[in-house]
């Protein structure tokens, strides 16, 4: 987990909401609108789905609380959007029920959220869903992405905790993404998870432009209690929260990542070096415009794919509980939940 007390001033401007009954879970979440902020109301703006880990959904508004993406509300990121401005929508996992992001039965409880969110707020454009995760979120991400290509216009997916699979990458070949890791991450192997994911992505990919990677030698750990990290070189996901640490206006390409990030090096699906990878820039070169879920191929029917999933929502799902529970108790007795 990663708190700022200083951001406090952001997240006092986010509200809560529930999406609708559907298949038990009602998803609940929390949003900023930049409408309630002096917003146009006559303007369509982006919006950005952010699918936190596990443990950030413990409690209702912790997953504004345990990572740094309410810094997002400040004028200086919300003037890179369209239009300048973007809603920002941070669902929860219904964790207290041990369900995590994970688990691809809450694809259509989140589905229905986002639909219900871009009707009760009629200024979302939404050509223009951008969806993000990270670690068990970001297997969330593809879940939803992958089941939904045509809703989003694009995605990014960090040290996601198990790798796309080939028919997966099928059915999302004209999503622009971005695949962000460390070759150390003690958690989210990038051996096991990363690397399939990015060459699957390639074999499918429609417009390789549309692709990148971002890759780290070193990356900040997370911590399990004082200064003993529980895991290693895995949180990627500070770098979201500001832009990729890059520091402006103008943006500093001298201060680009310094301190417990290394190596950073991003590539497109050409293998071409990308000298200014920002993270807004390119969420907002994007729509979801002429984009069809249609003549796609089925997701996971294919026998090794069912029991890779099922592998992973099962034994790991297990794995993860056992590790997950050990820690919200220290989190819990540390007062940090």
């Amino acid at each position: 987990m990663a708190y700022n007390k200083k951001h406090d001033k952001y997240r006092e401007m986010w509200k809560r909401d529930n999406g609708p009954l559907v298949n038990k879970w009602d998803i609940d979440y929390s949003y900023f609108s930049p409408i309630d902020h002096g917003a146009d109301k006559e303007k369509k703006y982006p919006l950005c789905i952010i699918m936190v880990g596990a443990l950030e959904g413990a409690q209702e508004g912790l997953e504004i609380r345990a990572n740094e993406m309410p810094l997002w509300c400040d004028e200086k990121y919300q003037s890179r959007f369209n239009n300048g401005a973007t809603f920002m929508m941070i669902p929860r996992a219904p964790e207290e029920d041990r369900i995590y992001w994970d688990q691809s039965c809450l694809v259509e409880s989140l589905k229905a959220a986002i639909v219900d969110f871009c009707q009760k707020h009629p200024n979302v454009d939404t050509s223009r869903i951008y969806l993000l995760g990270w670690c068990v979120g970001a297997l969330g991400a593809i879940n939803l992405a992958s089941s939904y290509p045509e809703m989003f216009a694009c995605t990014v997916l960090m040290c996601p905790d198990r790798a796309v699979t080939r028919s997966e990458a099928e059915r999302l070949k004209e999503m622009p993404i971005w695949l962000m890791s460390a070759y150390t991450d003690t958690h989210s192997f990038y051996l096991l998870n990363v690397k399939p994911t990015w060459h699957r992505l390639l074999a499918a990919c429609k417009n390789k432009n549309n692709l990148r990677r971002t890759t780290f030698t070193r990356a900040v750990d997370v911590y399990l209690l004082g200064n003993i990290p529980a895991m290693w070189n895995h949180n990627i996901w500070d770098c979201l929260s500001e832009d990729m640490h890059f520091e402006g206006p103008p943006y500093d390409k001298e201060k680009a990542i310094t301190g417990s990030y290394k190596g950073m090096r991003t590539i497109d699906g050409r293998r071409e070096k990308i000298a200014d990878p920002y993270i807004i820039s390119w969420l907002n070169s994007f729509t979801n415009e002429n984009r069809s879920g249609s003549a796609l191929p089925s997701r996971n029917t294919k026998a090794s794919e069912k029991a890779y999933i099922f592998f992973h929502e099962t034994i790991m799902h297990k794995m993860h509980l056992f590790a997950f529970d050990t820690i919200g108790v220290i989190y819990r007795l540390l007062g940090w939940m």
